[in-house]
């Protein structure tokens, strides 16, 4: 007898005909859990390639030989000919019958796809509609006049008074600073000092936002993630929820630098908690159909004295998306991908069990990534033998001669024990697999290269 996870997708195969599946994004190996269609799957992406033998893809970074960060790359401000040449690969690809797949929707694809709108069927959202959703201040105050519990900001205009009055109240206790749009931990930081307050406020700045948030630093809470996906009607597919890896020193320079997921951590949180986490990403599913938006989406929660508090929407994929369909095809579920896919096709979500069910079948699995915490570029090499020889599966760590931005992601690491403390810190597992790891890879400046000694 098929199971729900084949009969839904050859649901979905059925819809898309012989068309073959480009995939946009940022990470190339997103497209991977695509390759289970059995059709033609492109990939046209700025880095981390896929290196899969069912894949044809396209990356900036070989271009390049270089990895931007994802976090707060640009494609729309690069006029490099990289770009170029991958806009125009996506426009050539787009000529043919295909369905298109945006990991986050951007400019450059909009206009490919508005050049071939006629043979492309597009299971994603235009820009320009989907910008509102990633303004936070916007999202979490309509959440919060729909009854549900948001962080307690305080927004204020960024001005000189504004300036004083936040300097005054992190002298009193620590505080979250936050501007209102960013992605994986870029727009936040924690003020406790003078000297962190003035680092903190010259950061604002640069970001050149009219508003900022605000609110008490939560000491000790969870980060729990959730994926889900909205259908036209409102209804929401659930999807494996994690706890996040946030601000370790060793994996990020931010300090709430997102780092992965622990997927076996959250079977520890009551399920009263769960309960209510799921009525949240319900309750936001549900409020996201009301107002046009369909597909994957994130929310993140933190979890403090008991207390469950909303704290965003993350309006896209996410960069847990493909560990989160490895737990869900070992559950012979279908994934996100084909969720989000049935919601722009029309069908309806596959059946679902409560959220403390799902949580407490999740196999044990998790992530860990690791990103260049140096304020330039650099270059990483490995020793291939110890690298070889880890104990745990390492992926996209770039060759030797491509040069990694500040802030981007050097490789990710599995592991199929907890690695997270409730706070989304290390544990001592976690603390020995990066350990281990950073012994076998040595980073260096862009272009510096030991000499050899002289004889």
């Amino acid at each position: 007898m098929p199971s729900e996870r084949t009969t839904y997708r050859k649901l979905i195969s059925a819809k898309l005909k012989d068309r073959k599946i480009v995939w946009v994004g940022s990470q190339g190996c997103d497209a991977i859990p695509l390759t289970e269609f059995k059709h033609p799957v492109i990939s046209i992406c700025f880095g981390y390639p896929a290196k899969h033998e069912e894949i044809t893809e396209y990356t900036y970074e070989h271009m390049m030989n270089l990895r931007v960060n994802p976090y707060t790359y640009d494609a729309n401000e690069d006029d490099s000919e990289g770009i170029k040449e991958l806009q125009r690969i996506l426009i050539q690809e787009l000529a043919d019958h295909c369905c298109l797949i945006p990991y986050k929707s951007m400019r450059i694809i909009d206009t490919a796809y508005f050049l071939n709108h006629r043979s492309t069927l597009l299971l994603g959202h235009f820009s320009e509609f989907q910008r509102p959703f990633t303004h936070k201040t916007w999202m979490e105050t309509s959440l919060e006049e729909d009854g549900v519990r948001i962080i307690p900001w305080t927004y204020m205009q960024v001005n000189e008074a504004t300036k004083q009055e936040i300097f005054r109240t992190a002298l009193e206790k620590p505080l979250m600073l936050r501007i209102n749009a960013s992605s994986a931990g870029s727009g936040i930081m924690r003020v406790d000092s003078k000297e962190n307050f003035n680092a903190a406020w010259d950061w604002l700045l640069q970001h050149n936002t009219p508003l900022v948030a605000y609110s008490p630093y939560f000491t000790g809470a969870s980060p729990i993630s959730g994926s889900a996906t909205v259908f036209p009607d409102g209804r929401v597919a659930l999807h494996p929820i994690s706890l996040q890896c946030i601000g370790v020193p060793d994996l990020t320079s931010m300090n709430f630098g997102y780092s992965g997921n622990d997927f076996g951590a959250t079977q520890d949180v009551p399920d009263a908690i769960i309960n209510q986490f799921e009525g949240m990403l319900r309750h936001v599913g549900k409020w996201l159909a009301a107002k046009g938006y369909l597909g994957v989406f994130g929310v993140d929660a933190l979890l403090h004295e008991d207390h469950l508090f909303f704290n965003e929407v993350t309006p896209r994929f996410l960069a847990s998306s493909k560990l989160s369909s490895e737990v869900d095809e070992m559950l012979g579920r279908p994934n996100m991908y084909m969720t989000h896919m049935a919601a722009f096709l029309g069908l309806p979500p596959p059946p679902q069990i409560p959220l403390r069910e799902l949580n407490a079948i999740q196999p044990q699995l998790g992530q860990m990534i690791f990103h260049n915490t140096q304020p330039h570029l650099v270059t990483v090499e490995t020793n291939k033998e110890a690298y070889n020889e880890l104990p745990f599966t390492v992926s996209q760590t770039p060759k030797s001669d491509v040069s990694v931005a500040p802030g981007s992601p050097i490789s990710t690491l599995c592991w199929n024990e907890k690695i997270l403390e409730p706070n989304g810190l290390l544990n001592e597992t976690g603390k020995f697999i990066a350990s281990t790891f950073l012994e076998t890879i040595t980073i260096r400046p862009h272009g510096l290269k030991l000499k050899p000694p002289r004889s």
